[in-house]
């Protein structure tokens, strides 16, 4: 069953979640036109539970209950598409590593807790080391999930295409990455 929702109309009370967005991020979400664009150019429409467009109604609904626990949030290629496509210049996925930091702190209930897990791991690599180490991340999340051989048909293949190498540099200047990871942090403990 697809669920549907009225269009907002602009003598509508503008929601909590969406007022924190536009404050927290100065994006607007009532300038969507929901006119589907987004959900059009989406590379990964097709594997969300909600799309973009549903993402955004329910954004201005203030469900953010569910808005936490969709799956959407964790598997958004932020690729920009929705936003290169979008006539009011919503930026969707800004708005999806919002949510999932919220869904994240929150320990909201993810249907698929590896692809969590993924996210996390993933981060920590960016932390540590600047940039993402694919080999080396496949095998963290390998034994995270306690499944060593996961993902070995396709690593090997990448690899044999020439498209995975074994190790990747560290960033020249780690000291400008840390800053960041700090600044959350601290951000964190405020919320």
């Amino acid at each position: 069953m697809i669920e549907t929702y009225a269009i907002r109309r602009p003598e509508a009370q503008e929601s909590p979640i969406a007022r924190q967005i536009r404050e927290d991020l100065g994006i607007d979400v009532a300038r969507c036109l929901e006119c589907g664009k987004c959900t059009g150019g989406c590379s990964y429409a097709a594997g969300f539970d909600y799309t973009p467009r549903k993402i955004i109604q329910l954004v201005k609904l203030g469900e953010f209950d569910k808005l936490l626990s969709l799956d959407a949030l964790w598997t958004c290629l932020s690729c920009q598409l929705c936003v290169d496509r979008c006539p009011s210049g919503i930026n969707i996925p800004r708005i999806m590593d919002y949510l999932r930091a919220r869904a994240h702190r929150a320990n909201s209930n993810i249907t698929h807790k590896n692809i969590e897990k993924f996210y996390e791991i993933m981060l920590s690599d960016i932390k540590n080391r600047g940039r993402i180490s694919e080999t080396i991340m496949m095998i963290k999340y390998n034994l995270a999930i306690k499944n060593l051989f996961a993902n070995a048909s396709f690593g090997k293949k990448l690899f044999l295409k020439g498209k995975l190498k074994f190790f990747s540099p560290r960033t020249h200047n780690i000291k400008t990455i840390q800053p960041l990871f700090r600044r959350l942090s601290e951000k964190d403990g405020q919320a």
